[in-house]
């Protein structure tokens, strides 16, 4: 039985030709016209700088105290519900909604891991929304952060953990 497996092997292989089992592109070769270059993705990176003073229509805003950099990518956020993925919150515990109410804006409540405690989370869109929300959070947190599209406030730590950002109360 062996010896029939085996002479049914030879015979097949008798009927290939030498350029069944090479390739032409493989043994020739053609010079590319131009270099090869490899391209990457590039990744969303976190908001290097504070944002920088703005005018609302709605009056001025408080005095900021101080700025540092903020790691938190302003680039992700487009709407109240990018707040916690940009902030570290996790999913569980689902971050609470705190709805709108008056000249007060809606608000994200949750743990974030950059804050280092539960934060107040706006969403500031324009100038106008930044200067409701910083209103809004220097009334509800004791300490009050803010960045490009974003403000949030804390009860606990003072510098609010890594957030960084403008600090409009501390």
């Amino acid at each position: 039985m062996i010896a029939a497996v085996s002479g049914l092997l030879v015979l097949g292989l008798a009927g290939c030709g030498s350029s069944d089992f090479a390739s032409a592109s493989l043994t020739t070769f053609v010079p590319t016209s131009a270099p090869a270059t490899a391209t990457t993705k590039s990744k969303p990176r976190p908001t290097a700088s504070a944002t920088g003073p703005t005018t609302s229509t709605l009056g001025p805003l408080p005095k900021v105290l101080s700025s540092t950099p903020s790691p938190v990518d302003a680039n992700i956020i487009t709407a109240l519900g990018d707040l916690p993925a940009a902030f570290g919150c996790p999913k569980v515990p689902e971050p609470i909604v705190i709805p709108a109410s008056g000249t007060t804006p809606a608000a994200i409540v949750c743990q974030s891991s950059l804050a280092g405690e539960a934060v107040f989370l706006w969403y500031a869109a324009d100038p106008d929304a930044k200067y409701l929300a910083v209103k809004a959070a220097v009334a509800t947190a004791r300490y009050v952060h803010a960045g490009r599209r974003w403000v949030a406030g804390g009860m606990v730590h003072q510098g609010m953990g890594t957030v960084g950002g403008e600090v409009f109360k501390q």
